[in-house]
């Protein structure tokens, strides 16, 4: 009897298993760190947005927007999060990526180019042009090679000859070990990309080290385009500082470049036509679209006050300081 019972228990669960199939894996969306706003504010609300309507995804952590691209290439069904200039800067060094990958939408949030110096070196490194004048000597850090920061570094030196010319770059585990290394003085410049939050902690710390934030803006940035000709760039005056406070050298805001955050896919033509994935691929761009932008951005205070703090400048408003780049750039023999 026991046998019996044992064994018809066993057979039952086969013919269940055989009956449901096999579990089938959520989709991915991949975000960022587990500790950035990627994965933690902005991923869960799209998830939100899809679960809604009965799309079966999940969060994925990555390195960033270069490896989410990839992913995506590699998984049409994949969604990815990515700075925009990203992936231009990818769909120029392979057109198969403007090919195969859809832009759902890029008007969710913007996101800032930073580089920071030591106090030592403040004065020479006023804005971009004494940077690009300098950089054949000088020790550039960035986090992982893989990260949105490191492509879009790679993406200023394509179009600015004088950057283009840095060879000394060093590629580390974080954004935060590439501002540690010019603590410590072992690099000249640590260059990053993210949103334009004072209240991230990360800011309280280099204003605590006495770094100098060095504007990440000149004419060669704000002439690109897209394929569609639409700006890779604008120029914002970002908070550094948070509450209102002045930093230690007197600054509260600068002006520097900022690009979209891109949610994308792959194609709904990568797919087969005439098929579920397809259609299903089909609906979600369209209903993630339609979605109204507030449901897709964060409403901590800290977005909000973000939000309020944005101010966009004009390229007309911008021409003194823009002068002033190109001065200190020419002023530097090359």
């Amino acid at each position: 009897m026991t046998i019996m019972t044992k064994t018809w228990c066993a057979g039952a669960a086969v013919a269940a298993a055989l009956v449901a199939g096999p579990a089938t894996a959520a989709n991915p969306i991949y975000t960022g760190g587990e500790n950035g706003s990627y994965y933690g504010s902005f991923g869960p609300l799209l998830l939100d947005v899809l679960k809604k309507e009965f799309f079966d995804y999940e969060l994925q952590t990555s390195a960033g927007s270069g490896e989410n691209i990839e992913q995506v290439l590699a998984n049409p069904t994949a969604i990815g999060m990515t700075q925009t200039d990203v992936l231009a800067y990818m769909s120029a060094q392979n057109p198969v990526v403007a090919q195969k990958i859809a832009i759902i939408r890029n008007d969710v949030a913007n996101e800032c180019l930073y580089a920071v110096t030591s106090e030592a070196n403040a004065d020479r490194l006023e804005n971009w042009g004494s940077v690009a004048g300098y950089a054949r000597r000088l020790r550039f850090a960035l986090g992982p090679e893989g990260s949105g920061s490191a492509q879009t570094f790679k993406l200023l030196q394509s179009f600015d000859d004088r950057l283009g010319e840095a060879s000394r770059v060093s590629y580390l585990d974080s954004t935060d070990a590439a501002i540690d290394s010019v603590i410590s003085s072992q690099a000249d410049v640590a260059f990053f990309v993210q949103f334009p939050d004072p209240s991230n902690s990360r800011f309280e710390r280099l204003n605590d080290a006495k770094m100098a934030f060095i504007p990440v803006v000149d004419r060669n940035i704000l002439r690109q385009r897209f394929a569609d000709d639409e700006r890779a760039y604008v120029p914002l005056e970002v908070k550094v500082t948070s509450a209102g406070l002045l930093n230690w050298r007197g600054v509260e805001k600068i002006v520097t470049a900022c690009t979209p955050l891109a949610y994308i896919t792959g194609q709904p033509s990568e797919l087969p036509e005439g098929t579920d994935a397809r259609l299903d691929q089909e609906e979600l761009i369209k209903i993630v679209r339609e979605t109204p932008l507030t449901n897709l951005q964060p409403s901590a205070g800290w977005f909000q006050s973000m939000l309020d703090d944005l101010v966009q400048v004009s390229e007309q408003g911008m021409e003194k300081a823009l002068d002033a780049v190109d001065k200190a750039r020419d002023s530097i023999a090359e």
